[in-house]
């Protein structure tokens, strides 16, 4: 079969193998296998969710509650009603107290535009000052007095800098005796002052002015001082304050905020509320304030009318005498006096509407209409008079005047009065139900969530990892799918060995000598599955040309030297004299095995420094004997080509009953290749899980294009703990009883 239609072959097969669907054991066995990545992902996110859950921000949480009422207010037997007329939804009631009118005054009473926030060392410094419980400023930890490590306390009353400086952050430095000083980032002293002192440094726009009543800290602690623009603390205040309606059309509305300080969240969401209270009874008592207005500008003009009329009255009663009116005079007169306090009433009520509404409104035409109406009786009245003989009719005009003026001036008193108490018991439609307390609990961080999270969140990065590993490395775990693929048996599935992990831990301690796992524990799994190899191997090399068989890989580190010590001692077991060669001149380390050094081996042979006799070397594994590599050549391969050593293996293959070459990885260099020509069969190690397809498939090709004798496949360290390989289907253990 020639190259290309070998590659079609395998390409076929791979195709069917593709196309099979992803099983859950799959799945499983992905899982499985990366556990630990899994776990140390997931130990880490714990990790760093314990901490963040610790050192992170408190948020506290002060509410208060509203009730805004339906009912419209009243005084009972004032009738005012319409100078309290209106009342606000709950939808505007809740917009307007998140408006700036709202906010904005808050923020100016509680001077929030003034932060003061101590410096803390970085990540952990303000969790170590939340934990501090004396009185007083904490010491300086390892001497960093620049920072604060509990206990400090900063109160500005007064800040004023200049407008390049609104929203920047300065430094203040705590000094002696109640001293500080203002720096800006850049180290430039802006003022110096003392606690209780007002200062001002600086002038024309470049003035500063600070006022602090009380600072407590260490010498030399730093505080970050920042004077916002009163919109942006109105904007911050916002984002954190929350209005919603208790229940469906309750009336009952929730101010909620939210904050670091739970001092401060308190008297924010009080200071709110009591404005809002006071702005809803202001709003009510508009009206009643406007119109008051109104009479009082009235009321003087009116009192001076009525004075005139009465000084004019006197002065011609003086000059012609007492006069009485008759019977029918005073009826005509008590006629004309009721118009006229019609009529002016009348027009004081229009004068009044037109300050809110226009000519065309509906109740200033029909109150034209009705000024109209009385105007025309006041006239036919008028004409009535003119009948009337002179003295009569000037005593009547005075006396109608003086009427009319009183009366209107006490109409006008007595509702300037009403007006003055319905503007004092304005108690609005807002009532505060529940004053904010201190939160003693945050809201914020949920410690025991964010732990629940963070487990959770990297049990998932973990088994995205494993999932992306076995992606980008496409390893094959699966003997059937490699045995499909490139058309050659496996003849072993090693699975993993606690026992070797373990024995390679003592040996590091040195704790034990003994270096095989074959001698040391024979009834391991892995060992188990290595005999199988030893009964694979005697019918597989029934017609090869000698009994030389090479061990080699795709890639090293896969676990190929073990595979070679073990097989020569379980060959070794049934009395067959066995030679192991480490035939990797630049990485071979067989000698470690057995505690040799690996002088005097190979490289020293081929290069006629020393003999056979002094190359082979005894075990203490009974029938094995090893060549090691000897120092490591310039030119491995063209040693390899030498035929000292082509003589030396045929040499050894008559004196041994198995000579065992561990030879170095086929893909790597060309070593294998060229030992594999000697050899009379060949074994390809394959790590589960490591190779993928395509390296196998070009591993194989590259030993067939080297006229290598591949006989069999060796799968090493398939993990126990596979769902579909733990069943039994390539791990056979058998446990012996010796008692």
């Amino acid at each position: 079969m020639t190259d290309q239609q070998e590659s079609r072959v395998i390409g076929m097969q791979r195709s069917d193998i593709d196309e099979d669907e992803i099983s859950l054991d799959d799945l499983l066995d992905v899982v499985i296998g990366a556990r630990w990545l899994i776990g140390v992902i997931a130990a880490a996110f714990l990790f760093f969710g314990i901490a963040y859950a610790l050192i992170a921000t408190p948020i506290y949480q002060a509410d208060s509650l509203l009730q805004v009422e339906a009912e419209k207010s009243g005084l009972g037997a004032l009738e005012i009603t319409e100078l309290l007329e209106g009342d606000a939804s709950t939808t505007a009631e809740i917009e307007l107290l998140r408006s700036r009118m709202v906010l904005g005054t808050a923020v100016d009473n509680l001077r929030l535009d003034i932060q003061a926030r101590p410096h803390y060392f970085p990540i952990i410094g303000e969790a170590i000052a939340r934990r501090h419980d004396g009185n007083g400023a904490a010491g300086a930890w390892f001497g960093m007095d620049s920072y604060a490590w509990g206990g400090e306390l900063l109160t500005i009353d007064t800040l004023e800098v200049p407008l390049a400086y609104l929203g920047e952050p300065l430094i203040l430095v705590a000094g002696q005796g109640g001293a500080y000083t203002l720096e800006n980032e850049d180290g430039d002293t802006l003022l110096r002052g003392k606690v209780g002192e007002s200062v001002v440094s600086g002038t024309g726009n470049a003035v500063f002015s600070m006022f602090v009543p009380e600072l407590i800290a260490n010498e030399g602690t730093n505080f970050t001082i920042t004077r916002s623009t009163r919109l942006k603390v109105i904007e911050d205040l916002q984002k954190n304050l929350s209005v919603s309606e208790k229940g469906k059309n309750s009336g009952v509305l929730s101010i909620a905020l939210t904050g670091p300080d739970p001092q401060d969240v308190r008297k924010v969401v009080n200071e709110i509320a009591n404005i809002y209270v006071r702005k809803n009874v202001e709003r009510k008592s508009a009206e009643a304030e406007k119109t008051l207005e109104f009479l009082d500008e009235q009321l003087p003009d009116i009192k001076q009318r009525m004075e005139a009329a009465e000084v004019a009255l006197n002065n011609y009663r003086l000059e012609m005498g007492s006069i009485d009116l008759p019977l029918e005079t005073q009826a005509l007169l008590e006629q004309v006096v009721t118009a006229e306090e019609e009529l002016l009433q009348l027009e004081q009520e229009r004068d009044g509407l037109i300050q809110r509404f226009t000519v065309e409104h509906p109740m200033i035409v029909a109150l034209d209409d009705q000024i109209q109406r009385v105007r025309r009786i006041v006239e036919g009245l008028n004409t009535s008079i003119q009948k009337l003989p002179d003295t009569q009719q000037e005593v009547l005009r005075l006396h109608r005047d003086v009427q009319v003026s009183t009366e209107l001036y006490t109409a006008l008193l007595h509702n300037a009065q009403e007006l003055r108490v319905v503007k004092a018991g304005t108690v609005g439609n807002v009532r505060v139900v529940d004053y904010a307390e201190t939160p003693y609990k945050p809201i914020k961080p949920k410690k025991s969530m964010i732990v629940l999270l963070s487990l959770m969140l990297g049990l998932f990065a973990g088994l995205v990892a494993a999932f992306v590993r076995k992606a980008l490395t496409g390893g094959v775990e699966d003997p059937d799918l490699i045995e499909q693929a490139v058309g050659i048996p496996v003849y072993a599935v090693v699975t993993h060995s606690g026992k070797q992990d373990k024995l390679e831990r003592e040996i590091k301690a040195g704790a034990t000598s003994h270096k095989v796992l074959a001698e040391w524990d024979q009834n391991d799994v892995a060992i188990e599955a290595i005999r199988n190899l030893r009964t694979a191997l005697h019918f597989g090399m029934l017609d090869v040309i000698n009994n030389i068989i090479m061990i080699t890989g795709p890639a090293p580190g896969i676990g190929k030297s073990f595979i070679s010590v073990n097989l020569a001692a379980i060959l070794a077991s049934v009395d067959k004299k066995v030679l192991l060669i480490d035939g990797d001149l630049r990485l071979g380390h067989l000698h470690e095995s057995f505690g040799f050094n690996k002088e005097n081996g190979v490289t020293e042979f081929v290069s006629g420094a020393v003999k056979i006799g002094d190359i082979i070397k005894r075990t203490t594994v009974e029938n094995v004997d090893l060549i090691t590599t000897g120092k490591k050549p310039p030119n491995p391969a063209e040693l390899l080509l030498h035929t000292r050593f082509v003589n030396l293996l045929k040499v050894l293959s008559k004196q041994y009953d198995h000579v065992i070459i561990d030879s170095a990885p086929i893909l790597a260099v060309t070593d294998a290749g060229i030992i594999g020509q000697m050899a009379g069969a060949t074994l390809m190690v394959l790590k589960a899980g490591e190779h993928p397809m395509r390296e196998i498939e070009l591993a194989v090709k590259r030993m067939r294009q080297s006229k290598v004798n591949l006989r069999g496949l060796v799968v090493n360290d398939l993990r126990v703990t596979s769902r579909k390989y733990g069943a039994g289907k390539y791990n056979y253990q058998y446990a012996y009883d010796n008692k």
